[in-house]
């Protein structure tokens, strides 16, 4: 039996008796389980050699859908969690943690109309990866912005000029760097949002967080109104000039910005700490 007819059984199931006849119009819970399962599909993103799935979902419904939906939502949420487990073990995708499912009300949407927003959230005291960039397009390699310096070498996608070293919790000075991603077009935005170019599975970092930009020969960071704010080598930063060597913090995850010369990117631990010679 495949994924998706077990996704419909399950979901058919807790509609049955009373809420059979309460679900014959308007919005079917199948129809969010589907659209679940096709944005972890089309929003994988990769670190080093593993795939990661979208695990952090918030569904968009109208007032109506609502109150027909708040009857049996901790029994939906559960089973959407199901799903993306499920979904994520047959297709051999990594979760940075548990999944996380919210039914939330939006203005403006009626009856059987939804919106879905995706993104990757750790769980708390997690040693997971929390980085990730979005899988590449390997027919079209060169629409990639940002991905591992070792994907990016495999694929001959050349560096625009700048990579990010990321750096993990058990990081101190003179620790070698976990991974590094290569800048490979710009602008580039960074958030937990899993349809970002670097993904940061970290939930004090905001949907679209900040973005990194070259302009000219330079290297401009802005923050686009996140909630916990952007800040360089410990200072709140609106918009920035970077320069080699600035770490850089969004939420509780630490990157560290290199130049590179255009056209390559080691991906070696090559990091100037900043404030170091």
């Amino acid at each position: 039996m495949g994924l998706a007819k077990n996704v419909e059984e399950r979901l058919e199931g807790i509609v049955e008796g009373f809420f059979a006849r309460v679900f014959r119009s308007g919005l079917q819970p199948v129809e969010i389980g589907r659209r679940i399962q096709r944005a972890m599909a089309e929003n994988k993103t990769i670190s080093v050699n593993r795939i990661y799935a979208a695990n952090d979902f918030r569904i968009f419904i109208g007032t109506e859908d609502l109150d027909r939906f708040k009857p049996m939502e901790s029994g939906l949420v559960a089973d959407f969690s199901e799903i993306v487990i499920d979904t994520a073990k047959q297709n051999h995708w990594n979760l940075m943690g548990q999944p996380q499912i919210k039914i939330l009300e939006m203005e403006g949407l009626g009856k059987g109309e939804f919106k879905l927003e995706c993104s990757m959230t750790a769980d708390s005291g997690s040693l997971r990866p929390a980085v990730s960039t979005r899988a590449p397009d390997e027919a079209n390699a060169g629409a990639t912005r940002a991905i591992s310096s070792n994907t990016a070498e495999r694929l001959g996608i050349a560096s625009s000029g700048a990579k990010l070293v990321v750096l993990g919790d058990d990081e101190g000075d003179g620790a070698a760097p976990k991974e590094s991603i290569s800048i490979t077009r710009t602008p580039i935005i960074i958030g937990r949002l899993s349809n970002v170019d670097v993904v940061l599975a970290d939930s004090n970092v905001s949907r679209r967080h900040a973005e990194l930009a070259r302009d000219g020969s330079r290297w401009v960071l802005k923050d686009l109104g996140s909630t916990n704010g952007t800040f360089v080598n410990g200072a709140r930063a609106t918009e920035q000039t970077l320069t080699s060597g600035d770490r850089l913090t969004f939420g509780s995850s630490e990157l560290v910005f290199e130049t590179v010369p255009e056209g390559r990117d080691s991906g070696g631990p090559n990091v100037t700490r900043a404030g170091g010679r």
